[in-house]
């Protein structure tokens, strides 16, 4: 019985955390950081996170700057770009091009993105 019950918390769990999302932790020390609402943006939703993060990586342009130094195609900086930023921009399509992309790509944006101070967890538990 109690092992039943293990699994059962395990696989609910397991459902609860599947990737939902693409966050970024914003962690340069310094006076911007306190300056944040929240220190994090659920990259594509934007009701979730800080809406400064957000406003600073669509409005301000950093975004673009942190796609077009990953080293990404074309169609793939704008594809995550609208996915995050754009008028029909979703959590679920920003999480799903960059799980598309290949490992080597995925990697230097993720090297991107911390070159900026940011952290980018993509496994939104």
């Amino acid at each position: 019985m109690k092992r039943w019950f293990l699994m059962g918390v395990g696989l609910v769990f397991l459902c609860g955390c599947g990737g939902r999302g693409v966050y970024l932790y914003y962690e340069k020390e310094g006076a911007a950081r306190y300056d944040l609402d929240r220190p994090w943006v659920l990259m594509g939703n934007k009701e979730a996170g800080s809406r400064l993060l957000e406003k600073r990586l669509c409005e301000g342009g950093e975004l673009r700057e942190i796609l077009g130094q990953a080293g990404l195609d074309p169609f793939e900086e704008e594809a995550l770009y609208d996915a995050a930023c754009g008028p029909g921009a979703s959590a679920s399509n920003f999480l799903q091009l960059y799980q598309g992309l290949e490992r080597e790509k995925r990697n230097r944006l993720r090297q991107s993105f911390e070159r900026h101070g940011y952290r980018l967890n993509d496994y939104g538990c």
